[in-house]
């Protein structure tokens, strides 16, 4: 096995289960680190929470006494930054540094008052060379319309610049949104409650389109529709180019295809398709392999991922086994033309399966025999993380050669374990 070395990580900032010690140690690192810098850092903005002094008095939402953990973690364009949002309501935005081993402090941190559901970084962010209309990132929160923040390096008041409605016309009650995406530079998708998806443009207020995903064809004509939570939308390791068809998954374990161009969503695949028996399973990430002829799924409560081939039905032609079953707490794995898939793991360990597997299905490039089935991974790394879950990786879409990754405790743990979290990026 591997070892693989840290080339920047945040220490120890976010160890521990204490919310204010975590936001006072990180400003006296970001204070120790800048003031020699040559570089003006603009001053880190505080939680409305962070003066308070009895936790009875914090948002009901929030933790004192939970290990912070990052639930987002997106690379700018070119690879020079990255933004990361955090269970403690903050969105951190990281330069990386030039010299290897330094510490990861942030660039620009700013706070919302209750907790972020789901969040996107527009796909052409750049501290260093994006422009106002794509330095932003969406966010949703429950009991709050959609809200478009700034990121730009010059910003300095970080309130909603936009907000989009999600409001339910039939109970005038606010729809929760689990899933976001952009599907052209100036279009964003939408993923709620009973299988709903709406299309939004970055100017408007309300939906250009709104669809159910309760269609069938003809393989699955006659069956009862249930309807679940859309929960996420596929990702493609090209921020360059938009495809007109986007996926979406659902905690029920369906698969919709959603054509932009004729603006509605239909089912491809049911949790019958991936075999999948077990009613608790969900899922949380759905990854397009760089051929678009394969699908990567990702579900909670589940040790495997399955691949599905597109041009076959979507039926689920193999699956990557996990050493782990992934539970309650999101793992999200990343795909690139270098690396192929790599995944974290609950011991601190990285699993990667190479491109050319990927590309196939998970078959080596040279082989003709038929599908395996539990292909192992072609490589396995150990990390110095060995006490916390990997429980996101992300690489670096200019230099596929770094990889950034999230390590946490298990969020559903209430055992007074260590409690170790921070993000660091790896040197493959």
């Amino acid at each position: 096995m591997n070892q693989l070395k840290s080339a920047h990580d945040t220490r120890d900032v976010f160890h521990g289960k204490n919310i204010f010690k975590v936001w006072e140690t990180e400003e006296e690192r970001w204070i120790q680190e800048t003031q020699n810098s040559d570089y003006d850092f603009p001053a880190l903005e505080h939680s409305k929470y962070q003066n308070v002094e009895r936790d009875k008095d914090l948002n009901s939402c929030i933790d004192a006494s939970s290990p912070i953990i990052c639930q987002n973690l997106t690379w700018s364009v070119d690879g020079t930054s990255l933004v990361a949002v955090f269970n403690d309501f903050g969105v951190r935005q990281y330069l990386v540094p030039e010299e290897l081993e330094s510490t990861l402090i942030p660039f620009k941190r700013f706070f919302r008052s209750q907790s972020i559901m789901e969040s996107c970084v527009h796909p052409q962010y750049s501290l260093f060379n994006g422009n106002e209309g794509v330095n932003v990132m969406l966010a949703s929160s429950r009991d709050l319309p959609i809200q478009l923040f700034s990121l730009s390096p010059h910003a300095t008041d970080h309130a909603s610049l936009f907000n989009y409605s999600v409001m339910n016309a039939e109970n005038e009650r606010y729809e929760t949104i689990f899933a976001l995406s952009f599907c052209q530079d100036s279009v964003f998708l939408a993923g709620t409650e009973r299988n709903k998806f709406l299309a939004y443009d970055i100017n408007r207020k309300n939906p250009i389109w709104c669809g159910v995903g309760n269609q069938f064809g003809k393989k699955s004509s006659g069956k009862v529709m249930h309807r679940s939570i859309v929960s996420c939308f596929d990702e493609t390791s090209d921020p360059q180019n938009y495809p007109s068809m986007r996926y979406g998954g659902s905690y029920r374990c369906d698969i919709f295809g959603v054509d932009t161009r004729t603006k509605g969503p239909l089912l491809l695949a049911d949790k019958e398709a991936l075999g999948i028996r077990d009613g608790s399973c969900g899922i949380v990430q759905i990854l397009s392999s760089l051929n678009k002829h394969y699908l990567y799924v990702v579900k909670r409560n589940s040790n495997t991922i399955d691949i599905l081939d597109v041009r076959n039905g979507f039926s689920r032609v193999n699956e990557f086994i996990l050493p782990f079953s992934i539970k309650k707490q999101k793992f999200k794995a990343t795909l690139d033309p270098v690396n192929g898939l790599m995944i974290g793991t609950a011991s601190g360990h990285i699993l990667q399966w190479s491109s050319g597997m990927v590309e196939f299905g998970g078959l080596s490039s040279r082989t003709n025999e038929e599908f395996l089935t539990e292909s192992k991974p072609s490589s396995t790394f150990a990390t110095s993380y060995n006490t916390s879950k990997i429980n996101i990786l992300t690489s670096n879409p200019s230099d596929p050669r770094f990889v950034a990754a999230s390590y946490s405790p298990d969020k559903h743990d209430d055992l007074d374990c260590e409690a170790n979290s921070g993000l660091s990026i790896f040197d493959l």
